[in-house]
């Protein structure tokens, strides 16, 4: 049952990169929600700008570490703020939204200004209060320094790319580092459907990884563990593998794109 789970997530990962346009290099795990979604991903971001500056988060820890500057907008939602609790990251420096919660370029570039180090831009896709999302190619164009690293917290907004009348709202999501997003939205599969992208998989695979000596490794196959903070966990992807072979990129489309009834 372990290898059937391993090829099902290994085909659900690369139905997920295709509907949402992100890059078919990126690493994906499956995990309990959006909120360990963004864990997944701030860690190995955590893991990957701390070692552009010669430190070994996983071997070190965070005391002497470089000082991680994380900056995110106002209207950020809770998990993220809690993930970078957990993580040890503390509060982010939050800047100016619009009346619709996107973050203003403007108000990150002048956060930016002048600072140094390692970074994590944290942007939004789709909004809790109004569904806006982020100006997502203006954020991108600020976070360009090999030591910096953005995040998308697409809990269900990202699903927008999924949809060719709404996909435009999403320009720019595939030029970030890593990306949080929920099949519990849109798709409405159950809870526990979560899924954490990557851009770097090394970094997500080093911040995730386990390995013991009763632990079977096969270099062959996937290992879900690899890609998720649990060691013990359901099949995950295979609710995912339902909906995405009963709805069809079509499916997806028309759901993400369809009115809601009042």
């Amino acid at each position: 049952e372990a290898g059937i789970a391993a090829v099902i997530e290994e085909i659900v990962a690369g139905w997920t990169l295709d509907i949402l346009g992100l890059p078919s290099t990126a690493s994906v795990g499956f995990v309990t929600g959006a909120q360990m979604a963004n864990v997944t991903c701030l860690a190995a971001a955590r893991h990957h700008v701390l070692a552009t500056h010669g430190w070994d988060v996983a071997g070190r820890g965070l005391n002497g570490a470089p000082a991680i500057r994380v900056v995110a907008g106002d209207e950020t939602h809770v998990t993220l703020l809690a993930a970078l609790r957990l993580l040890g990251m503390g509060a982010p420096t939050l800047v100016a939204s619009d009346d619709q919660g996107r973050l203003d370029p403007a108000a990150l570039a002048d956060a930016l200004a002048g600072g140094g180090g390692p970074l994590i831009v944290c942007a939004q896709a789709g909004n809790v209060n109004t569904g806006a999302i982020d100006p997502l190619d203006a954020i991108a164009d600020l976070c360009g320094a090999p030591d910096a690293w953005l995040h998308v917290d697409g809990a269900f907004g990202l699903w927008a790319a999924a949809s060719p009348t709404h996909r435009h709202l999403t320009a720019g999501a595939e030029r970030a580092d890593s990306w949080a997003t929920d099949g519990h939205k849109w798709l409405n599969v159950p809870y526990d459907s979560g899924i954490a992208v990557v851009a770097h998989p090394d970094s997500h695979r080093a911040a995730m990884a386990l390995t013991a000596a009763y632990l079977t490794a096969d270099d062959t196959s996937r290992n879900g563990s690899d890609w998720a903070p649990e060691a013990s966990r359901r099949a995950r992807a295979i609710a995912l593998w339902a909906a995405y072979r009963s709805l069809g990129r079509n499916g997806i489309a028309e759901l993400v794109a369809a009115e809601p009834e009042l």
